[in-house]
């Protein structure tokens, strides 16, 4: 039924809001400061901001569930909006049974790197696109690529990655999205259902093995919640790595890196400045992690807090702080430095923006591989720069980034 016009107003007030608190990193760490030194707000706002409040929600999955993820899950069931339980452990099962060893995504992810930057040293265009001419097609390559190239290869700007982008900007604000993104997730959602079932035989005989003979629906059902939940979420995250780390490109860390990267014929190959990528890769996302805030449905009347110094009401939302934990003092020295490879009072904390325990992304070392590659790819590109004003610099799409304009110089050859 078509909301009135007050509700409708209302919706688009809080989508935009919500799109636009997303990508406010420092504004939501201001939040999560407060709710530390004071209590009493975090239990007004109803959310956890340090550390060991967030990972207790994370562990405590019979109180605080999963299922508020299920008015973003518009393409179908997928294993993040599972109730804890013995259908999400035997899903879970599932995709871990089917993935290649991480590394094998950072090498199939990183051919497409070098090819594409080749293209841009080459070539005659200074400025370019990352989302579009970079990471969109970078992801595709190594999500597909590491399953064997079993899905067909898709143009930049063809409609199947937009329907994956389109289904990716609705994960994050399902719950609020207005009638016109909702209605265009699901066109998407029915577009790739179709798309996915119609190339899902390799899939199916790639997916039979160790033990595992999964039939043709619990395959297209786990490759789907693959595609639109991995490959938008891995494209964004490399423009959010990128968008940190030009706002400290002349940063001593950051600099030594870039200089060794342009020095170097094949800085894929080099083990060393992989990992040095990585730790980048990881410090950029913790610092504007793609995922800041999550929600999860209340079950019944809980404690909240790390050792119960609050309560919350059943049949309500609780608000899960991810960026609040990773900024937190008690969590690591200097959260507000950027340190590549910084220590953790506990290491699981490394990979906290992919969640924790159970529920933490089964994509989280694969991602780390693609965009690393993409990243020793990306700062081969001499004198790195945006390529437009800050104010029309990048472009969103709700709560995406839809465009992100970048620029280079090549070195002038001499005589």
């Amino acid at each position: 039924m078509r909301e009135c016009c007050p509700a409708r107003a209302l919706r688009s007030l809080g989508y935009q809001g919500v799109s636009a608190m997303i990508h406010q990193p420092a504004m939501l760490r201001l939040i999560a400061w407060v709710a530390r030194r004071q209590p009493w707000f975090g239990r007004l706002i109803k959310a956890a901001a340090t550390r060991a409040d967030v990972v207790s929600t994370f562990e405590r999955q019979l109180a605080f569930s999963s299922t508020s993820h299920r008015p973003n899950l518009i393409a179908g069931d997928f294993v993040i909006g599972m109730e804890t339980g013995a259908r999400h452990s035997a899903e879970r099962a599932l995709i871990d049974a089917q993935f290649p060893p991480a590394q094998d995504f950072g090498a199939h992810a990183a051919p497409e790197a070098r090819r594409r930057t080749g293209a841009l040293l080459g070539g005659s265009e200074r400025e370019f696109d990352l989302i579009d001419d970079y990471m969109v097609p970078l992801a595709w390559q190594g999500i597909s690529g590491a399953f064997g190239a079993r899905l067909p290869q898709l143009p930049a700007g063809g409609e199947m990655l937009m329907n994956l982008r389109y289904l990716g900007a609705h994960l994050i604000v399902g719950p609020v999205a207005t009638e016109a993104v909702q209605k265009r997730a699901r066109d998407s959602a029915a577009e790739v259902n179709a798309w996915v079932r119609a190339n899902i035989e390799p899939l199916q005989q790639a997916w039979t093995h160790g033990g595992h003979a999964p039939d043709r629906e619990d395959v297209a059902r786990n490759v789907v919640g693959m595609l639109w939940v991995g490959h938008p979420a891995t494209a964004q995250s490399g423009a959010l790595v990128m968008q940190e780390l030009l706002a400290r490109w002349r940063d001593p860390k950051v600099a030594a890196f870039v200089n060794r990267v342009l020095r170097h014929d094949d800085p894929w190959g080099d083990a060393e400045l992989r990992n040095e990528a990585k730790a980048h890769v990881l410090e950029a996302l913790r610092m504007r992690p793609p995922f800041p805030i999550l929600t999860r449905d209340v079950r019944r009347d809980t404690l909240t807090g790390a050792h119960g110094e609050g309560s919350v009401a059943g049949g309500t939302r609780y608000t899960v702080m991810g960026i609040g934990a990773m900024s937190d003092p008690a969590a690591m020295r200097d959260p507000q430095v950027y340190r590549p490879g910084r220590k953790f009072r506990d290491e699981r904390d490394r990979h906290l923006m992919f969640g924790w325990g159970a529920r933490q992304c089964p994509g989280r070392d694969p991602v780390v591989e693609i965009l690393a590659s993409a990243l020793l790819g990306i700062v081969r590109l001499p004198r790195l720069q945006w390529g437009a004003p800050w104010w029309r610099r990048m472009q969103f799409d709700g709560p995406i980034i839809s465009g992100m304009r970048l620029r280079f110089s090549p070195q002038k050859k001499s005589g």
